[in-house]
């Protein structure tokens, strides 16, 4: 046999004992990620060293184009395009794009740019006065428009020098082609370049610049507002007074992370239960969601079609108003008239007159009760998708693997160990981390089933026991009343988004589907 030829794995590759299995892939994951931040860590001087080159070469480049150009490049270096539309018609259309990059950008910055960009410092000083003739006030400054349109202004800056000094290049080459007899290129040639050759800069460049305009965009804004007042109480005095806020360092930080401040001790406690719940919530959902549909698709099962129908309907409907029916079916009260339908059920149909249970822990302060309600009933909703996603991995296991251990005596337990399971783990590896990392961030089972509740006494302006670090960063940015606390909610956020970065990059990087692609073809 061709030694390149892919081969069907034996099942007996698998075949160790469970304590091992976990012991194994519980070292090799430690060192994956201790490997991948040291490999991270050395790689920096060397990417520091190429970044200085590359600089440098970039400038050297500039300069010796400006030597050896002639006097319609060196007008190029101030007039974008002109090397191009003066040295022929097929040249005009390119040069009069460059022309007008330069033109649009020198107006933004005469009339936008250039007057936030220079606000930036100290995000505006000019407060909102009273109009002299007693009616509305007069506009001042507006820090989060500087500081939105200071960010704007650098990226078009960044993006209008790498035009630039592709400009020079354009305009020189054209030159070279020029003087070299060689024809130009038409704006016909130009087009059809960028229609194929050129095709995946021009489908890709839309897409790009919504990504630095709807993401990226905000996202540093975002960032930069941790460092600010915005949203601070002094005193009796709110920040921002009629907009105007200004920087102040790592004050945020050191406020939010300090064992003495109000969200100090808050902060880890909020992060402990937001780990614990994605763990909670990913894995019933694998779990009871695998063994779902390894139930459903057992060939003694008969309506296949039927069960997998009744458990899909969870997934038909949006999640809103499936988390609002079941809070309601829930709820509780003190007056048993008033209680939800499932505590109903229960003094009605099983004849448990005493029973009515807070179950989701908002009137009773029942931390452990609440926390439990909401696994389960993200549980309920969420184990559908995993049971589709599983049921067409089931049917694609090579039946090989079953009858060759069947042979070797495997039972059931051991066929799913060392069989199915790592099949499984293999293709849905990459989606069990995404998973994971969207349930550090599922806002809407705790947002709608309990609100982050319950609140105890000692939580006086404190995160609820079920808030995870997403709700907590809502209720101080969205649902704070007259007083929200961007500044705040901004460091939340940046936690948040680290510790998402952190399971997205490094854990997905060092699983098997990423590290061994074709072992399963």
């Amino acid at each position: 046999m061709d030694n390149t030829e892919k081969t069907i794995p034996t099942w007996k590759q698998y075949n160790r004992p469970w304590i091992v299995r976990l012991a194994l892939t519980v070292w090799n994951y430690i060192k994956n990620v201790g490997l991948m931040l040291w490999s991270v860590i050395r790689a920096i001087p060397f990417k520091i060293r190429d970044w200085v080159f590359a600089i440098g070469r970039g400038v050297r480049d500039y300069f010796l184009r400006l030597v050896k150009g002639d006097w319609r490049t060196w007008i190029s270096y101030l007039i974008m395009g002109f090397g191009c539309f003066t040295r022929g018609a097929g040249q005009i259309v390119k040069g009069l794009l460059l022309l007008a990059v330069e033109a649009l950008f020198i107006v933004y910055m005469i009339f936008i740019g250039a007057p936030n960009l220079g606000k930036f410092g100290s995000l505006g000083t000019a407060t909102q006065k009273p109009n002299p003739d007693g009616f509305g006030y007069i506009d001042g400054d507006n820090s989060l428009k500087i500081l939105l349109f200071s960010v704007m202004t650098i990226m078009l800056i960044i993006f209008f020098f790498i035009v630039y000094v592709k400009s020079t290049k354009i305009a020189y080459e054209t030159q070279k082609r020029a003087q070299s007899g060689k024809p130009l290129s038409t704006f016909k040639q130009q087009l059809n370049y960028a229609l194929n050759d050129g095709y995946h800069v021009t489908i890709l460049a839309l897409p790009l610049f919504g990504i630095l305009l709807i993401t990226v965009l905000p996202l540093i804004c975002n960032i930069l507002v941790a460092f600010t007042n915005f949203g601070i109480m002094d005193g009796d005095k709110h920040y921002p007074p009629a907009q105007l806020f200004g920087w102040i360092g790592f004050d945020a930080f050191k406020y939010v992370f300090s064992n003495g401040s109000a969200y100090g001790s808050a902060i880890w406690r909020v992060l402990g239960w937001t780990l614990v719940w994605a763990v909670f919530a990913t894995f019933t959902n694998f779990f009871f969601g695998m063994f779902l549909a390894m139930m459903i698709n057992k060939k003694s099962i008969k309506l296949k079609v039927f069960w997998r129908t009744c458990f899909v309907i969870v997934i038909a409907v949006p999640d809103f108003i499936t988390l609002l029916m079941m809070a309601n079916f829930f709820s509780y009260s003190s007056n048993t008239a008033l209680t939800g339908a499932f505590n109903k059920i229960l003094q009605q149909w099983f004849g448990l007159k005493d029973v009515n249970i807070d179950w989701a822990g908002g009137v009773t302060n029942s931390v452990w009760r609440a926390r439990m309600f909401v696994i389960v009933i993200n549980m309920w909703r969420g184990m559908p998708y995993t049971m589709l996603a599983t049921s067409g991995i089931l049917m694609n296991i090579p039946d090989e693997l079953y009858e060759s251990s069947r042979i070797d005596g495997a039972g059931p337990v051991r066929r799913f160990i060392s069989i199915t399971f790592p099949y499984i783990m293999f293709v849905m590896g990459p989606q069990l981390i995404t998973t994971f990392t969207g349930n550090i961030n599922n806002f809407n089972v705790i947002f709608f089933l309990t609100g982050g509740g319950p609140k105890l006494m000692t939580d006086i302006g404190q995160p609820g026991r079920t808030d995870l670090l997403v709700t907590w960063l809502y209720t101080l940015t969205v649902n704070k009343g007259q007083y929200p606390e961007y500044n705040f909610g901004a460091v939340i956020g940046l936690f948040t988004f680290l510790v998402t970065a952190f399971f997205t990059l490094i854990v997905f990087n060092s699983s098997k589907s990423v590290k061994q692609e074709d072992t399963f073809q």
